[in-house]
C-alpha cells in the first residue's frame, strides 16, 4: 500500500479528475490523505466531494474554506444573511453550486463528508498531516482547532515539524513563487495555486513523485475562481 496526498482543491472538479488519471493511485488498495479546502473558488465543489466518497480508503482534513462552508450548511442561512467574508472568499461559487443540487445531496455531503473530515492525521510511519500547519512547541492533541486550519507561521518561518518525521500540508499557496510541491526542513507543502492560477498536485508520501493537473484557470474558461 502506498500513501498519497492531495492539495488544495477548492472546487476545481475538472483537476482532480487530471491528478486521479495522471497518478498511479490505486483506488481500494492505497491510500489517499486530502489535507483540506475542498470548497470554494471554482463552481464544482460538489462533484468534488462526491468523487472523494467514491474513493475507499480516503482519509479527509478540515480546511478553513471547508469549516465555513460546513457552518453554512449546518444553518443554510438564505443569502442576505451568510458569512460575508466566507462568500467573498470563494464561498460565492459553493453557495451557488449547492443551490443546484437536491437538498438530500447537501444533507449527505455534510453528515458524511464535511462531518468527517480531521483535524490532522498521524500516520503509523510518523508522519503528521494538517491543513494549514501547527505550533511545533506542543503536543498536536493540545493544538487549538483554530490553529490547524488557519495558521502559517510554520511555513512561513520554516520551522521544522518537531516530533515527526515529515509533516504534509496545504493552505498557504506556494505559487507562484514555486510551481511544484516543495519543502522546508521537513515540511512539505502540497497547495501550488489551485484556487488561482496555480495547479492541483497530488504526490506519493514515499517517493515524492508527484503529478499535477493544467492550470485549473484554463480548466474553467471565463469562470473567475478566486
Amino acid at each position: 500500500m502506498e500513501t498519497y496526498v492531495l492539495g488544495d482543491i477548492h472546487g476545481a472538479y475538472r483537476a482532480l479528475e487530471q491528478v486521479l488519471e495522471r497518478s498511479p493511485f490505486r483506488p481500494g488498495i492505497d491510500r489517499l490523505i486530502h489535507l483540506g479546502d475542498v470548497a470554494d473558488g471554482w463552481p464544482e465543489t460538489p462533484e468534488c466531494v462526491e468523487r472523494l466518497l467514491s474513493i475507499p480508503r480516503s482519509i479527509w482534513l478540515q480546511g478553513n474554506h471547508d469549516w465555513w462552508a460546513a457552518e453554512w450548511m449546518a444553518t443554510q442561512l438564505p443569502l442576505p444573511d451568510i458569512n460575508k467574508i466566507w462568500y467573498l472568499q470563494g464561498g460565492k461559487a459553493t453557495y451557488e453550486a449547492y443551490q443546484q443540487v437536491p437538498k438530500s445531496r447537501l444533507q449527505h455531503h455534510f453528515r458524511n463528508f464535511f462531518g468527517k473530515q480531521l483535524p490532522y492525521f498521524e500516520d503509523n510511519l510518523g508522519n503528521l498531516y494538517v491543513h494549514a500547519g501547527y505550533d511545533p512547541e506542543l503536543p498536536i492533541a493540545a493544538q487549538d482547532p483554530y490553529d490547524l486550519i488557519w495558521t502559517r507561521s510554520l511555513w512561513r518561518y520554516r520551522k521544522p515539524a518537531t516530533g515527526y518525521k515529515e509533516c504534509f500540508i496545504g493552505h498557504t499557496p506556494t505559487w507562484p513563487a514555486h510551481l511544484v510541491p516543495c519543502h522546508h526542513e521537513n515540511v512539505w507543502n502540497l497547495d501550488q495555486g489551485a484556487a488561482y492560477s496555480g495547479r492541483l498536485s497530488m504526490m506519493n508520501v514515499r517517493t515524492k513523485e508527484f503529478v499535477q493537473s493544467d492550470v485549473v484557470k484554463e480548466l474553467y474558461p471565463g469562470v473567475k475562481g478566486r
